[in-house]
């Protein structure tokens, strides 16, 4: 798969940005004031860019330049469908450069299909922080000594500082309202009344906030994986937790019940992953990953367990195999996982996609203002989900200190107007879970919930044939799917 998602691993609670939307906030953009868009060929997708304010309260101001991706209908097209494959940091050029894996043939053939990279991530402003994240990640983010605590906190303010010293500038301008401003500044750009979309994770957000901003300019959307903005920093980060340890539970049951299981094989894999895991946080393992020799820590094992966790029972052999190999004293497949997700290349290098996810998501809702708050979200946390609780709330550390106030709040999204929006709900989704997509969908005012009954993170694209053919069936022909519509 193309897409990258939000990651409750990365940081937890900061997506209960309700407060970024509103009609009465929204911006009526001139089309004059964003430009326009020329398209070239471009590595399997055509390139084009869009100048956009920076500051939409001042469209005369400082402009910054979007990186724009369109792939266009193999057919005759009804029109254009946008996409965001979630993040926030996801890089759309790069997500629709991998279209012929996510969208069916029929979408394919009858849509214009156009992402973008949201501000923060594009050549020509990105937002950058530390260059070598190894030690920000390899920090353990289940601290239970001063000693511990005061790593988090030193590593979470030499990411902050860098931030404010690289791209001060930019940080005031990063919120998903300004993203969703950019996302119709797009529409008008290419001279669309009205937008299809389908959001992926932390762009069901975008799309939800979309909705509530410009109802009127709504013909089709598909909100998967769904982030409800009506919950708490608190309550998002005891949820995710809660989901990412419910499926851990699962691939313990299936291991023990799977004899062809790679970890723990014959024995208790939950005991066994308890034992793992105390072992790397007392001494980091050894690990070798595309010719360079690493440690693999506590921090990279929380993120690669997580990592394989997305895919659900698809993903269960790959965390087998690492977690038996771990075992065994070579942490390299499961460092292997964790750069995979983090953006890590050969050399130590990242892409910026931590910077900007950082970068929107502390703007976008209040984070505990005192490490002290943190400490006692994070003993709340563990109580909820003893394995990823403390890692999903001292992760969110960053925010605590960011430079910027947030401009959100934990509020609902009702979207007046709007035509009917479909929300993809999976029931074993540990990264959004099921509960979010029953709270937007009862919060928006023209929702309506497909409930895959699955394990994965999201569920369009991957090749389910109810889950597939109800959504290509509404962005096709507006065929909204029964109340109570259910796959298996």
């Amino acid at each position: 798969m193309g897409r990258r998602p939000l990651s409750a691993v990365l940081v937890a609670a900061v997506l209960a940005a309700g407060a970024c939307s509103g009609s009465s906030g929204s911006v009526v953009l001139r089309h004059e004031r964003t430009g326009t868009i020329e398209w070239a060929p471009c590595d399997r997708v055509e390139c084009g860019t869009l100048s956009v304010p920076l500051d939409f309260t001042r469209p005369d101001g400082p402009h910054i330049t979007l990186a724009l991706a369109r792939l266009p209908a193999r057919g005759k097209p009804i029109g254009v469908l946008f996409t965001n494959p979630g993040g926030p940091g996801g890089s759309g050029v790069d997500f629709l450069r991998d279209a012929d894996e996510q969208f069916p043939a029929e979408i394919r053939n009858s849509f214009d299909l156009v992402s973008w990279d949201p501000r923060g991530l594009g050549p020509d402003a990105p937002v950058r922080c530390l260059d070598d994240l190894d030690p920000f990640f390899a920090v353990d983010h289940d601290p239970r000594t001063p000693a511990a605590r005061a790593e988090n906190v030193s590593a979470a303010h030499a990411f902050v500082d860098a931030c404010r010293q690289k791209s001060g500038r930019l940080l005031a301008y990063m919120s998903t309202a300004a993203t969703v401003r950019d996302l119709d500044a797009i529409r008008g750009a290419m001279g669309e009344d009205k937008i299809s979309y389908v959001g992926f994770s932390y762009g069901t957000l975008i799309g939800a906030v979309y909705a509530d901003m410009f109802p009127r300019r709504v013909r089709a959307m598909v909100l998967d994986g769904v982030v409800d903005p009506a919950r708490s920093y608190a309550d998002t980060t005891l949820q995710q937790a809660e989901g990412f340890d419910a499926a851990l539970r699962a691939f313990f049951a299936d291991c023990r019940a799977d004899s062809a299981c790679a970890f723990a094989r014959g024995g208790d894999p939950a005991a066994a992953y308890d034992d793992l895991a105390g072992q790397i946080a007392a001494e980091s393992e050894p690990a070798t990953v595309d010719g360079e020799h690493r440690t693999l820590g506590p921090g990279e094992l929380d993120i690669g367990v997580a990592s394989a966790l997305y895919a659900g029972t698809d993903g269960y052999d790959d965390l087998a195999a690492a977690l038996a190999q771990a075992a065994g004293g070579n942490g390299s497949r499961m460092l292997a996982l964790a750069d995979q997700y983090t953006g890590r290349s050969t050399g130590g290098k990242y892409s910026n996609e931590t910077a900007a996810f950082y970068a929107t998501s502390c703007v976008d809702s209040p984070a505990p203002r005192s490490v002290a708050a943190v400490q006692q979200l994070a003993a709340r946390a563990v109580r909820a989900a003893p394995r990823f609780g403390a890692s999903t709330a001292w992760l969110g550390l960053p925010c605590t200190f960011w430079p910027v106030s947030a401009e959100g709040k934990a509020a609902p999204i009702h979207a007046p107007g709007a035509p009917p929006i479909v929300l993809v709900g999976t029931t074993g989704d540990p990264a959004t879970p099921y509960a979010w997509a029953q709270g937007l969908a009862s919060e928006l005012r023209s929702g309506r919930l497909l409930t895959v009954e699955a394990t994965s993170h999201t569920s369009y694209g991957r090749g389910r044939d109810c889950v597939d053919g109800t959504v290509d069936r509404y962005l096709l022909e507006l065929a909204v799917p029964a109340p109570g519509t259910r796959c298996a």
